[in-house]
């Protein structure tokens, strides 16, 4: 019997485009600037009807180099209430990923630059009104970095010149801490679909300490979004944020129309690893 694979059509967010950004830098801020400054220049856009493929039946023919992700299986050694005490992640989870790199891709060297919990809220995306306790689902198509802040990244967060070496990559690690997950799955966009140049624009995240740079993302009808139906724990997506050579992944979580009511809300980390050649 043909298996069947859980294609969902959903709605995802991206960058609205705006003529106001040929002359002026997107930007978001992270914090309130008080009454005399706009938060941000940006606008988002909704897409609708955009079906987001699984590839649970057929994982094994998605693959890095070719696609800009694919699953691995990782089982850690932390239990998935563990991930919560940071010294323990760091500790545990960090080495188990360093490991893996260096023995799945052969990188000279591995750092991890730092790790997100994301812990959905019942009423999430509806605002409490309040300041939530842990980090939600990001709905809104973005990659990390451009290759530019990565490297600057590199230097200032992690002390390692990436002129040292002749490649420099930037994953991202995620998994749910509970599994099997159908509650706001991540989604990837396979790398060859897009063109950065016609599809990402750099923009400034600012923080009172200072900013960073990623890119926020415009809808092309030519871009194909996948998923992992039913992730387990112990299966991680792994995916290229940038890369001194061409390729990156725009990703986000998104509303899974398969979800049930009740089902526990998603838990999950992501980490975000540089790998040096």
């Amino acid at each position: 019997m043909a298996v069947v694979p859980e294609d969902v059509t959903t709605t995802l967010a991206f960058l609205k485009p705006d003529p106001r950004h040929e002359q002026e830098k997107p930007y978001r801020m992270r914090y309130d600037p008080g009454p005399d400054i706009p938060r941000t220049n940006c606008e988002t856009q909704s897409q609708s009807d955009i079906t987001i493929h699984d590839i649970r039946h057929v994982k094994g023919d998605y693959m890095l180099e070719r696609n800009g992700f694919e699953v691995v299986e990782l089982k850690s050694r932390l239990a998935a209430e563990e991930f919560y005490d940071e010294e323990k992640v760091k500790n545990v989870w960090y080495l188990e990923l360093k490991e893996m790199c260096k023995r799945k891709y052969g990188a000279k060297r591995v750092e991890v630059l730092e790790h997100g919990i994301r812990k959905r809220h019942v009423q999430f995306p509806i605002s409490t009104g309040d300041d939530y306790e842990h980090l939600q689902p990001t709905s809104i198509i973005h990659i990390d970095f451009t290759p530019e802040s990565a490297l600057i990244m590199s230097q200032q967060g992690l002390r390692v010149d990436p002129s040292a070496y002749n490649r420099v990559q930037i994953f991202n690690i995620w998994k749910p801490l509970h599994g099997p997950l159908t509650d706001w799955p991540l989604t990837v966009c396979d790398s060859r679909t897009v063109t950065p140049e016609r599809d990402c624009i750099a923009t400034d995240v600012v923080e009172r300490s200072g900013f960073t740079e990623n890119y926020q993302v415009y809808y092309h009808p030519d871009m194909r979004f996948c998923y992992l139906s039913g992730q387990r724990a112990d299966e991680v997506i792994v995916f290229r944020q940038t890369d001194t050579e061409p390729g990156c992944v725009p990703h986000a979580g998104f509303l899974n129309p398969k979800t049930t009511p009740g089902e526990r809300p998603r838990e999950s980390i992501e980490t975000r690893v540089f790998l040096y050649y």
